[in-house]
């Protein structure tokens, strides 16, 4: 093939096959320049780590440019399949250039040997012919490539590298989004964005939701209208539809214990109101006259408050209700004022009329509790004498 024919040739394959060139080296002075790959058997070029993907069933168009050597006319281009040291020649060219020129040599429809598959390199060697048996080597260098069947699965996350490449998916990398969900689970499982994180935009990555038993697919995975993100931060579960009854609940509840506390420490404080009221109407009443005429001691001497009484007692309680109702009650009206059942008041009353704290006396069916020296009048003696006498 002449010098003409093999550029046109490979212009013609870069225009029909429209695939990626991929320059391997720069161009120097002297020796092996550019090398360019192409051509429908190349997948892409992945620059994470410089490697060129091919299809093994596949041809591809290399372009090796080489500098003329002073003292060389005839050239030789080589190509070959080099893995783990062994190369395997794919293919020759020979060429001719002027003294100072650079040179180009074209190959196309190169095919990669069968069942060689995975990383390898394309080794490319620059040859000075003397004649048409011996052959000098003046450069070799070599282009790191990746070679995938359709079928196969390169990076392991359960898709194949077609399908990968179809979707536009790195066939080198089985968690694209890093979610924590290999590609394939994310595709043929859970139906999920292989290259979102978070496909349904809840706030929680995919592979988190898997883990919780939610649907990575729907930021609300129970419907309840809470999203999981917001169920995860109240404590509640994303899975449960009943969550916002729930929470109703849970708040008239805690509503309901409020009012029932502040209830009672209100009536608590009225009680305690009450007593002290009872106690300051004892010592605020003004003492009376002297015989003399002179005021009492309490009139010349201001009154001394009362800070902080202690907590009354049954019996104070009592001795309080009959002061308020001039020192003489029946003991069913202390039993509706004190809301005490009836056992309760008659074994107190029993006690206080022992101890002197109070009277009790029986009229019918009555029982009338008087303060000492407050009784009725048709209960004193016939001997004893009248106050005002």
């Amino acid at each position: 093939m002449s010098d003409g024919a093999r550029i046109l040739a490979g212009v013609l394959c870069l225009v029909v096959l429209a695939s990626a060139a991929v320059p391997a080296v720069a161009q120097s002075n002297d020796g092996i320049g550019t090398i360019e790959v192409s051509g429908s058997g190349v997948i892409t070029n992945d620059p994470a780590n410089g490697s060129t993907y091919l299809w093994s069933d596949e041809s591809l168009n290399v372009s090796v440019g080489f500098a003329d050597q002073p003292d060389a006319r005839n050239y030789r281009v080589c190509l070959g399949a080099d893995r783990k040291g062994t190369t395997r020649t794919l293919d020759c060219g020979l060429e001719a250039l002027p003294n100072g020129t650079n040179g180009t040599a074209e190959f196309t429809n190169v095919t990669w040997p069968q069942n060689a598959t995975g990383e390898q390199r394309l080794a490319v060697e620059l040859q000075k012919l003397s004649n048409a048996s011996n052959a000098t080597v003046l450069d070799r260098t070599t282009v790191s490539v990746t070679v995938l069947r359709r079928q196969g699965d390169f990076d392991g996350d359960g898709l194949t590298n077609a399908r990968e490449v179809e979707a536009g998916y790195n066939v080198s990398n089985p968690d694209m989004d890093a979610d924590g969900l290999t590609d394939g689970a994310e595709v043929n499982q859970y139906g999920s964005d292989p290259q979102d994180p978070d496909s349904d935009g809840d706030g929680i990555r995919d592979g988190i939701e898997v883990q919780r038993g939610t649907d990575p697919t729907a930021s609300d995975t129970d419907g309840d209208g809470l999203d999981d993100d917001l169920e995860a931060m109240l404590g509640t579960n994303p899975t449960n539809d009943l969550t916002p009854i729930w929470l109703v609940v849970g708040a008239i509840l805690v509503i309901a214990v409020v009012v029932a506390v502040g209830a009672f420490v209100r009536r608590r404080w009225r009680e305690r109101d009450g007593s002290l009221l009872h106690l300051g109407s004892d010592t605020d009443e003004p003492a009376a006259d002297s015989e003399d005429g002179t005021d009492s001691p309490s009139d010349a001497e201001p009154t001394t408050e009362i800070a902080d009484p202690m907590p009354m007692t049954d019996e104070d309680r009592v001795l309080a209700l009959l002061r308020d109702h001039g020192g003489r009650m029946k003991q069913s009206q202390i039993v509706e004022r004190t809301e005490w059942s009836k056992a309760k008041v008659s074994r107190l009353l029993s006690s206080m009329n022992e101890d002197g704290s109070v009277e009790k006396l029986s009229i019918g069916r009555e029982n009338i509790i008087s303060l000492d020296g407050q009784g009725p009048e048709a209960a004193r003696s016939p001997h004893e004498e009248n106050p005002s006498d």
